[in-house]
C-alpha cells in the first residue's frame, strides 16, 4: 500500500502543485492527505492570498491563542473536537505504520518464492491486515471530517452572530473610525479565516503532525544509518520550497497590486461615466488603465518564470533523492547490514515523514491567519461601548416633558479631535418649542442633533433633558423618545409597510398607520402603488422618488409619537412641489412635540418659535424671523442671498392648496401606472414563474428582496449552462501566444510521462534488492544503473515541468492584460442607458473587469496543460502495466474506478460547497451590510436587535448547506482515504495468486500495480479542472457578451465634424417622446415636448424632480436618443455629428461633480482634448473665472494637489467650482448646468453663484441651466417650466410673474419676505 501511497503522493504533485496550490486556493486542498502539493511547503498561497498577513508578520500583530480559537464551542462541539483531534492523529500515524506491514509482507515473499505452494498460507494473514486498516481509517476519517466541518460550521454561525451583535451597539465615535467598508469585509473575510483555521486545516493540520512524528520514529527505528542520509536533502527541498514560496507572495502581492491600481481607474470611469463621455476622455483613460496593465503584467511574468523553474528544481531534488537512497540501500544490502524489505521500509516511512513536514506550513499558518484574525474579530466582540444601547441602567420615566439644554457644551469629532465643532454652545428648548438652527455647512447644526440622541456625548458641558443630565437615561429609551427625520431619509430594502414599522415598538393598527401616513401626505401615493404598503422600496429605497422617500421617513417618525422630534435637512434635496407636500407633512408632526429643525432653505423655517444662527462653531444669533431680520445681522444677509424679487408686480400671494397638489400627485401615478400596465402585459407570464419561487421560500408575509435577487441570479446561471464554451474565439484571441502555448503543450506532454517511468523503475529497483542474487554486478549494472536512471528523470521533469509552468503562466499574463484592455475599452463604448441597467453597476463592472479575464486566460493555460498530461500519463502508464501482465492489470483495473470516483467526487463536494457557501455567506452579509452602512438610522431607531435577527435567518441557509457538506463530502474524503488500502490487498492477492500458478514472479506483478495505482491517482486529479473550466466558460461567456455588444449609440460611427467656430450654439427639441432605457414602463416625454433656445441665451429649465430636465441634457449629449422626435443642435440633427465632435461643443457641470484622482491642474486639463495644447496661464484663467484661482494658490502643493479619490480632499463648493473651471477651459458654444448649487449651503453657493454669474455675463455661449432654487436664475433669458411632459410656461422671469401660473407659485413657495 504504501508504496503506492507514496507514488500517490508523488504524481499528485504533477498536477496540483502547478495548478492549484499556487494559483489560488486558499481552501488549501484536502486532495488527499499528503499530496505533494503541499511538499512545495509555503506556496500553498495560503499566505497569498492573504496580504494582511505579510504586513503582520513585520510588527508581530497580536493574535489570539490556539486554545481561545475555540472559545465559542459548546460543550458538544468540544466533545466532537476531541473526538477529531484523536481521529486525525490516528489516520496520520496509520500511514508509516502500513509501510512496516508491506515490509514483512516482502520479507515472507523472500522465503516463499522458492515454494510456491506456501505463498498464499504465508501472505493472507497479511494480506487481511490491509484490509482491517483501510475499514479503520475509513471510519476514522469520516468521523473526523464530519466533526471538523461541523464544529468548524457552528462556531463560526456564533461568533458572526455575536460580531455583528457588538458592531450594532458600538457608539458612533467607533463607526468613524472604522469604516464601515472594512467591517463588511471583516465579516466576511476574517470569520472566513477563522472558520478556515477551526475546522478541517486544523485536523491536517494534527494528521500532519502525528504523520510526521510516526514516519521518522519508524525509520530511525528500522535503520539509522539510511534515514540519516536521506535527511541530507531535506534541507535542499525545503530551501528551494522557501525560496520559492517567498518569491512567488512578493510577486503575487505586487501584481495584485498593479491590478488594483487599474481597478481603481476603472471604478473612478465607471462612477463618473457621465462626466468621462461629455468630456471624451475614454481614450485618456484607456492609456491610463494600460500603463497600469503593463505593470501588473511584468510582475506576472516574473512569478510565472519563478514558479515554473522553482517547481522544476524541485522535482529534479526529489528524484535525485530517490536515486541517492536507492543507491546507498543497495550498497547496504550487499554488505548484508540491512536486508532489502528493510531498505523499502526505511525508504517509505522516511518519505512520508518528510511529506507530512513539508505539508505542514499551508496548515499551520491557516491556524495562524486565523489566531490573527480572531484578535481583531474577539476584541470587537469584547468590546463595550461608552454609549451602551444594551445596557440596562439608567432612567425611564414614564413620560417626557420636552425641556432641553445645551449647557456650555464643547465638542469635538473622535475621528479629529484638533478641529472645535462646538465651542460653547449655551442654549435653552422650552417644551413644545419649534426651534431652528441655521448657518454654514461645518457650524456645528448636526452636531448639536447627534448630542441630543447621544451618538456622542459632548467633551466638556452638559446636554439636559427635563432636568436631568442626558447620560443619567437609559441609551435605548431615550432613543425611543426622539423621533429623527434626516437629509437622506434611509429606508431598508424591504416593504413600505415594514419600512414604516421600523419607527415604533409597539403593535400599530392598520388605521393607525393609515393616519400617519395621511398627515405625512403619503397615503394617497402609496395607496396607488401595485401593492400598496406591501411595495418593496429597493435598495437605499431606490424605487422611490426623493420626496416619497422623505415622506414615508415622516411617517415612520410619526408613527413613533416621539416627544422630540429632530428634522436635519429635511427639504432641502427636495424640488419645490416635494418640498410644499414634505413641509406640510412636518408641519403636522412637528405639532404639539418639542421640534429642532436644521435647514438651508430659510423658507421652510420662517414660523419657528426660535431661529439660532451658528457658525464655526459659536451661537451668534437667536430670535424669531422678524426680530432677526430687523437685527440685520447674519440672518438677514442669509435671507438676502435667497430672496427673490417678486416686488415688481403689486402681487397679491395666494395660497396653493395642498390638496391640489396631492391630487396631482394621484394624477401622476395614475397615468405612469396605466402606461406600467400596458407594458406589463407581456411580463407577466415570466414573472409568474419567478414568483412560484417566492411563495415556498416566504411562509411570512414579507416579501424578501433578498430572495428575488437570488432567484435571478440562478435564472442567468441556467441560461449561459446551455451555451458552449467559446473556445475557438479565445484561441483566436490568443493568436499570438500560439508558439507559448505549444511549447506548454509539449512540456506537459513529458510531465505526463515522468511518473509512469518513476513507477517502472522504482518497481525494479525493489526487486532487485529485494530478491536479486547479484545487486549490482558492475558500476552501471543492476541497482546502480537505476538509481543513475532517477537522476535522469529528474532532469527530464526538471525541462518538462518547468516549460509547462513557465510558459503558460507567460502566455497566460500576456493573454490576460489585453482582454482586460479590450473588455475595458469595450465597457466605455457603451452608451449610458448600459451603465443605468442595476445589473451593469459599479461594483459588478469592476468585478467583471477583476475576475472575468482571469477566469478566462484559465479556459486555456490551466486546463490545457492539465488535459495533455492526464492523456499522456494514462496512456505511458498503462502501456507498463499491460506489458508486465495483461490479466493482473486487469484485475487491478476493476479497482481504479474506485479510487478515481472518489478522488473526484471529493474534489468536487468540496469546490461545490466552497462556492455555495462562499456566496451564500457573502449575500446574508450583505443583509448586515445594510444596517452597518445605516448605522445611524439603525440605532436611532432602535432596531439593532431587529437587524440580528434578520441577519441569523439570513445566515439559515449557508448554515443548512455547510451541514450537508459535512456530511456528503466527508463520503469522499473518507473513501480516498481508505481506498488505497483496499486496492493494495486486492492486488496481493491476485498477485499471490498468479504467482502460486507461476504465471508471473514478484518484479512483474509490482510493476503492474505500482504503474496503475500512479496513473489512477493522476487521473482522477484531473477532474478537479472541470471547476476551473465551468468558471472559466461562464466567464468566457460574459467577456465575448460585453466585446460583442453594439452600444446602441455607438462612438466610433462616423458623422459630421465641424469646428468650433462653425458652431452657432442653437438648440432646438422637436416632438420628443422619450422613456429611460432602465424604466421602459415610466414616460418622460410623450411626443409633445418641443423647445428652441437660440445662439448665446440663457435658458433655464425648472419643474419638479423627475419632470424631465436633467433629460433634456442627457439627448443634447446624446447619452439617449429620443424614441421619437429630433434635438438639433444648429439645425443638423445631433444624431448626423460624430460623438466626440458633438460632445466637444458642449461643457457640462452637474450637480455631483465628478474629479478624478489626480492633481487639481490635470482634472482641469481634462476639460480639453489631449491633441491640444493648454499652457498652465489657460488653466489658470478658467480658474479666475470660477473663482477658485485664489484657493488653489493657497494650497501647499498649488496646482499639483491630488483630490482624493472623488475630489474627497476638497468641500463640495471647491469641487463644484473646478468642474466649472474645466467646463470653460473647453471653451464650448453650448453650456449646461446641471443644478450646480443646490448641494451647497449658502457660503459655498454665492461663491459658486458668484462664478457662474461671471460666465453668464461673459455671453458669446448658449447655456441651458436646471436649477431647483429660483433665486438663481431669476436673470435667465428664457424660462421654461416643465410639467407633465411638455413645457407648461416659457418667458422671462417677469412675464412668467405675470402669467400667475405654475412658475409664480413656485415662486412664492420659496420666496422669503417678512410677513
Amino acid at each position: 500500500m504504501t508504496v503506492s501511497d507514496i507514488s500517490r503522493r508523488s504524481s499528485s504533485t504533477s498536477q496540483t502543485t502547478k495548478g492549484e496550490s499556487v494559483n489560488h486556493i486558499t481552501s488549501a486542498r484536502l486532495d488527499d492527505k499528503h499530496s505533494l502539493e503541499e511538499i512545495v511547503p509555503v506556496i500553498s498561497v495560503e499566505e497569498e492570498t492573504d496580504e494582511k498577513k505579510k504586513k503582520e508578520k513585520k510588527k508581530k500583530e497580536p493574535s489570539v491563542s490556539i486554545f481561545s480559537l475555540f472559545r465559542f464551542a459548546t460543550p458538544v462541539d468540544k466533545l466532537l473536537i476531541i473526538t477529531a483531534i484523536v481521529c486525525s492523529a490516528g489516520i496520520g500515524a496509520i500511514q508509516p505504520i502500513s509501510v512496516i506491514i508491506f515490509g514483512s509482507f516482502v520479507s515472507e515473499l523472500q522465503d516463499a518464492i522458492f515454494h510456491p505452494e506456501t505463498l498464499m498460507d504465508k501472505t493472507h494473514g497479511l494480506i487481511m491486515a490491509f484490509v482491517y486498516m483501510g475499514t479503520g481509517v475509513l471510519v476514522a476519517a469520516y468521523a473526523a471530517n464530519t466533526s471538523w466541518v461541523l464544529t468548524g460550521e457552528n462556531q463560526t454561525r456564533r461568533i458572526r452572530q455575536a460580531y455583528v451583535h457588538s458592531i450594532l451597539r458600538q457608539d458612533m465615535g467607533w463607526f468613524d473610525k472604522a469604516g464601515d467598508g472594512s467591517l463588511n469585509t471583516r465579516l466576511a473575510t476574517d470569520t472566513q479565516l477563522i472558520q478556515d483555521g477551526i475546522s478541517e486545516k486544523f485536523g491536517l493540520f494534527v494528521m500532519a503532525i502525528s504523520q510526521f512524528v510516526t514516519g521518522f520514529v519508524v525509520a530511525f527505528v528500522k535503520g539509522w544509518n539510511l534515514a540519516v542520509v536521506m535527511l541530507a536533502t531535506m534541507p535542499l527541498m525545503a530551501g528551494v520550497g522557501g525560496a520559492m514560496g517567498y518569491l512567488i507572495t512578493l510577486y503575487t502581492l505586487k501584481t495584485q497590486n498593479s491590478y488594483a491600481e487599474a481597478g481603481s481607474v476603472a471604478e473612478q470611469v465607471f462612477s463618473g461615466i457621465r462626466t468621462v463621455y461629455s468630456f471624451s476622455l475614454q481614450a485618456r483613460f484607456t492609456d491610463l488603465y494600460n500603463i497600469k496593465l503593463e505593470k501588473a503584467m511584468e510582475t506576472g511574468v516574473k512569478r510565472g518564470i519563478i514558479l515554473g523553474l522553482g517547481f522544476g528544481s524541485f522535482m529534479f531534488i526529489l528524484f535525485g533523492t530517490y536515486g541517492l537512497s536507492f543507491w546507498y540501500g543497495a550498497q547496504l544490502v550487499i554488505k548484508g547490514t540491512f536486508d532489502g524489505p528493510t531498505v523499502l521500509i526505511v525508504f517509505f516511512a522516511m518519505i512520508m515523514g518528510a511529506m507530512a513536514l513539508l505539508q505542514l506550513p499551508p496548515n499551520l499558518s491557516a491556524v495562524s491567519s486565523a489566531c490573527g484574525a480572531a484578535y481583531k474579530i474577539y476584541s470587537t466582540i469584547d468590546r463595550i461601548p461608552d454609549i451602551d444601547p444594551d445596557s440596562i441602567e439608567g432612567l425611564n420615566p414614564s413620560q417626557v416633558v420636552g425641556d432641553i439644554e445645551f449647557r456650555h457644551v464643547k465638542f469635538t469629532y473622535p475621528t479629529r479631535p484638533d478641529v472645535p465643532i462646538l465651542k460653547n454652545l449655551h442654549l435653552k428648548i422650552r417644551a413644545g418649542q419649534t426651534v431652528a438652527f441655521v448657518g454654514p455647512s461645518g457650524s456645528g447644526k448636526s452636531t448639536s442633533v447627534q448630542l441630543l440622541q447621544r451618538f456622542y456625548d459632548p467633551i466638556d458641558g452638559q446636554v439636559i433633558l427635563d432636568g436631568q443630565d442626558l447620560k443619567s437615561y437609559n441609551v435605548a429609551w431615550l432613543r425611543t423618545q426622539i423621533g429623527v427625520v434626516s437629509q437622506e431619509p434611509v429606508l431598508f430594502n424591504m416593504t413600505i409597510r415594514q419600512n414604516l414599522l421600523m419607527g415604533t415598538t409597539n403593535d400599530v393598527s392598520k388605521e393607525e398607520m393609515i393616519e400617519a401616513c395621511q398627515k405625512a401626505n403619503c397615503h394617497s401615493f402609496i395607496s396607488e402603488l401595485p401593492q400598496g404598503y406591501n411595495t418593496l422600496v429597493g435598495e437605499h429605497g431606490g424605487m422611490l422618488s426623493g420626496g416619497q422617500k422623505q415622506r414615508i421617513a415622516i411617517a415612520r417618525a410619526i408613527l413613533k409619537n416621539p416627544s422630540i422630534l429632530l428634522l436635519d435637512e429635511a427639504t432641502s434635496a427636495l424640488d419645490t412641489q416635494s418640498e410644499r407636500l414634505v413641509q406640510k407633512a412636518l408641519d403636522a408632526a412637528a405639532a404639539d412635540r418639542t421640534t429642532i429643525v436644521i435647514a438651508h432653505r430659510l423658507s421652510t423655517i420662517r414660523n419657528a418659535d426660535l431661529i439660532v444662527v451658528m457658525q464655526q462653531g459659536d451661537l451668534i444669533e437667536q430670535g424669531t424671523h422678524n426680530e432677526l431680520l430687523a437685527l440685520g445681522g447674519v440672518y438677514s444677509e442669509l435671507v438676502a442671498k435667497q430672496q427673490i424679487a417678486t416686488t415688481q408686480v403689486g402681487h397679491i400671494e395666494e395660497d396653493i392648496d395642498e390638496e391640489d397638489l396631492l391630487k396631482q400627485e394621484t394624477l401622476e401615478l395614475k397615468r405612469e401606472q396605466e402606461a406600467q400596465r400596458a407594458n406589463a402585459e407581456f411580463r407577466v407570464v415570466s414573472e409568474k414563474a419567478d414568483n412560484l419561487e417566492l411563495t415556498r421560500t416566504n411562509t411570512n408575509v414579507s416579501i424578501d428582496a433578498f430572495q428575488i435577487k437570488l432567484n435571478k441570479e440562478k435564472e442567468l446561471k441556467k441560461a449561459a449552462k446551455k451555451q458552449s464554451a467559446p473556445i475557438k474565439k479565445v484561441l483566436q484571441m490568443m493568436r499570438p501566444e500560439w508558439p507559448l502555448l505549444a511549447m506548454g503543450v509539449f512540456g506537459a506532454a513529458i510531465a505526463g510521462a515522468v511518473f509512469p517511468c518513476f513507477a517502472l523503475i522504482f518497481a525494479e529497483v525493489i526487486t532487485i534488492i529485494s530478491f536479486g542474487t547479484n545487486i549490482a554486478p558492475g558500476p552501471f549494472k543492476g541497482a546502480n544503473l537505476y538509481a543513475f536512471l532517477f537522476v535522469v528523470i529528474g532532469i527530464a521533469a526538471f525541462f518538462a515541468f518547468a516549460a509547462q509552468v513557465i510558459c503558460f503562466e507567460v502566455a497566460g499574463e500576456r493573454f490576460t492584460k489585453r482582454l482586460r484592455g479590450d473588455v475595458f475599452r469595450a465597457f466605455m463604448r457603451q452608451e449610458i442607458g448600459y451603465f443605468d441597467e442595476p445589473e451593469h453597476n459599479l461594483g459588478a463592472l469592476t468585478s467583471k473587469l477583476a475576475i472575468d479575464s482571469k477566469n478566462v486566460n484559465e479556459l486555456v493555460t490551466k486546463t490545457w496543460g492539465d488535459i495533455t498530461q492526464i492523456i499522456v500519463t494514462g496512456i505511458t502508464g498503462l502501456s507498463i502495466a499491460f506489458s508486465k501482465s495483461w490479466l493482473l492489470t486487469l484485475i487491478v483495473l476493476l479497482m481504479t474506478p474506485f479510487i478515481m470516483g472518489a478522488t473526484a467526487y471529493e474534489s468536487k463536494i468540496h469546490r461545490g460547497f466552497e462556492d455555495k457557501t462562499k456566496k451564500a455567506n457573502e449575500q446574508s452579509g450583505e443583509v448586515a451590510g445594510e444596517a452597518i452602512k445605516e448605522i445611524r438610522t439603525v440605532a436611532a431607531l432602535n432596531k439593532q436587535i431587529y437587524f440580528e435577527d434578520k441577519y441569523y435567518k439570513a445566515t439559515d441557509y449557508p448554515h443548512q448547506l455547510a451541514q450537508r457538506k459535512a456530511l456528503t463530502s466527508s463520503v469522499g474524503y473518507a473513501l480516498q482515504q481508505g481506498i488505497s488500502l483496499y486496492t493494495s490487498a486486492v492486488t496481493f492477492y491476485a498477485g499471490m495468486r498468479l504467482m502460486t500458478d507461476g504465471r508471473i514472479d514478484f518484479g512483474q506483478m509490482f510493476t503492474t500495480m505500482m504503474a496503475i495505482m500512479i496513473t489512477a491517482q493522476s487521473i482522477g486529479r484531473g477532474s478537479v479542472f472541470a471547476s476551473t473550466f465551468a468558471k472559466a466558460k461562464y466567464s468566457a461567456i460574459a467577456a465575448f457578451a460585453v466585446l460583442e455588444r453594439i452600444p446602441s449609440i455607438d462612438p466610433e460611427l462616423e458623422g459630421i465634424e465641424p469646428t468650433s467656430s462653425q458652431i452657432a450654439g442653437d438648440i432646438k427639441f422637436e416632438d420628443i417622446t422619450f422613456r429611460y432605457p432602465a424604466r421602459p414602463d415610466i414616460s418622460i416625454f410623450n411626443g409633445e415636448f418641443n423647445l428652441t433656445g437660440k445662439a448665446g441665451q440663457t435658458i433655464a429649465l425648472v419643474g419638479p424632480s423627475g419632470c424631465g430636465k436633467s433629460t433634456t441634457i442627457g439627448m443634447l449629449q446624446r447619452w439617449y436618443d429620443p424614441i421619437s422626435g429630433a434635438v438639433r443642435l444648429d439645425e443638423s440633427n445631433v444624431k448626423n455629428y460624430s460623438l466626440g465632435n458633438l460632445r466637444s461643443h458642449m461643457a457640462l457641470v452637474g450637480q455631483e461633480p465628478v474629479l478624478f484622482d489626480m492633481t487639481i491642474g490635470e482634472n482641469i486639463r481634462f476639460g480639453v482634448d489631449d491633441s491640444k495644447t493648454i499652457t498652465q496661464e489657460m488653466v489658470e484663467d478658467a480658474c479666475r473665472a470660477a473663482n477658485i484661482h485664489k484657493f488653489i494658490t493657497g494650497l501647499p502643493l498649488g496646482y499639483d494637489t491630488r483630490v482624493g479619490d472623488k475630489g474627497s480632499q476638497l468641500s463640495g463648493g471647491q469641487k463644484q467650482r473646478i468642474a466649472i473651471a474645466r467646463a470653460l477651459i473647453r471653451k464650448p458654444r453650448v453650456l449646461l448646468l446641471d443644478e450646480a448649487t443646490s448641494a451647497l449651503d449658502s457660503e459655498s453657493e454665492k461663491l459658486v453663484q458668484a462664478a457662474i454669474d461671471n460666465i453668464l455675463e461673459e455671453g458669446g455661449r448658449t447655456t441651458i441651466t436646471i436649477a431647483h432654487r429660483l433665486s438663481t436664475i431669476q436673470g435667465a433669458d428664457l424660462i421654461c417650466v416643465v410639467k407633465d411632459g411638455r413645457i407648461a410656461e416659457q418667458g422671462t422671469h417677469w412675464e412668467l410673474l405675470k402669467l400667475n401660473g405654475a412658475y409664480s407659485a413656485l415662486v412664492h413657495q420659496q420666496s422669503l419676505n417678512a410677513n
